[in-house]
């Protein structure tokens, strides 16, 4: 069982989802994981386990993958998360597929699972022809499924983690339930977003105070730390930011914080995700349907609580909100089916590596 489990270094959302992926893989047999230059704090968050091989080059990577499927059965799992259809990704698919078939020739499998695709451009067209090389394809939204016309949809697997399912059966009822968490995305050189103004602080306060609800801005990504304190100062409220770079603790930081929420506001994929899986209804902060949040989210079968991510019109943004928190019970249950499916896809997925040693 060969898996890369490579994520962004200061991003709690990049080692969850891959947890939740290694954690299913690691039924189906003894685990290879390729985890890059990533340090120990970062590897806190994967959840590796004593029996998992290690390996931290991508030299001694690509020769055990090599190796392998060309002299023995083997399951090949795809990194998961986010991928992008442009030339570098392209190239690295097409460069794997003479060891995909070379792999079936002798009975091994390949999975693509539970990945979102950016944004449609031409090079998804060499990515789709190699992935009909492997056995099992999913993807974590509709839009990526229909972009590259190849497999189906299970929901992100961030959300096979978090609090038990009677926790979130009965989130709508807990009353400890008393705030509103709010994580922002911060602006990026390479990834400009328009800087929260007073007026946006003020569309937040007034979501807050409909719905009942005191403020805590949290930092879903390091980064992110700067512009939620200011926020939080901004606000009034208190900020769960980064300790120190250990991802298990920030986690287990953010997790409290969400388990304290009624809701979460947030532009942060896998901040709503994850406050989701803790009993909180996510509020995606959204360009659009086709936003990465909204269509995540509609994977999983959530639907109708996106909110413009300008908060140009609160009125809106209050009725959404309020609306939304209305139908707790019901988002919890597409939180706990959303488990059920991905139940389905791991025992998918252990049926490959049996078909593998027949």
């Amino acid at each position: 069982m060969f898996a890369s489990a490579a994520g962004q270094y200061d991003n709690v959302g990049d080692t969850v989802l891959r947890r939740g992926y290694l954690d299913a893989l690691r039924q189906v047999g003894p685990l290879n994981v390729y985890v890059g230059s990533r340090d120990d704090d970062h590897l806190s968050g994967l959840g590796l386990k004593p029996d998992d091989r290690v390996i931290r080059t991508s030299a001694e990577w690509r020769s055990r993958v090599s190796r392998a499927m060309t002299s023995e059965r083997t399951l090949y799992a795809f990194d998961t998360g986010e991928t992008e259809a442009r030339r570098p990704f392209a190239l690295r698919y097409l460069r794997l597929a003479p060891l995909l078939v070379a792999s079936r020739l002798r009975g091994g499998r390949a999975a693509h699972v539970g990945v979102g695709v950016r944004e449609s451009t031409a090079w998804r067209l060499p990515i789709s022809a190699v992935l009909r090389l492997c056995s099992v394809v999913t993807w974590r939204d509709e839009s990526s499924r229909d972009m590259m016309r190849v497999g189906t949809v299970t929901p992100d697997w961030a959300f096979a983690l978090g609090a038990p399912d009677d926790v979130l059966v009965g989130a709508a009822d807990d009353p400890e339930r008393t705030k509103l968490a709010i994580a922002v995305r911060a602006s990026l050189s390479h990834a400009t977003r328009e800087r929260p103004d007073e007026r946006w602080i003020e569309a937040v306060r007034r979501i807050a105070e409909a719905t009942g609800l005191e403020p805590v801005v949290v930092a879903q990504i390091e980064r992110d730390g700067p512009l939620a304190l200011e926020i939080a100062e901004a606000l009034g409220a208190e900020a769960v930011v980064w300790e120190g770079p250990n991802h298990a603790k920030q986690e287990a930081r953010l997790r409290a914080a969400y388990r304290r929420s009624r809701a979460v506001l947030s532009d942060r994929l896998h901040a709503v995700v994850i406050a989701a899986t803790e009993g909180a209804v996510p509020l995606g902060l959204v360009t659009g349907p086709d936003d990465k949040v909204a269509r995540t989210l509609a994977g999983a079968g959530i639907l109708g609580t996106g909110i413009d991510r300008a908060l140009d019109d609160p009125e809106v943004a209050i009725a959404t909100a309020q609306a939304a928190i209305a139908r707790q019970d019901e988002i919890m249950a597409h939180v706990i089916d959303a488990r059920r499916r991905i139940d389905g896809l791991t025992e998918a997925l252990v049926g490959l590596s049996a078909k593998a040693k027949g």
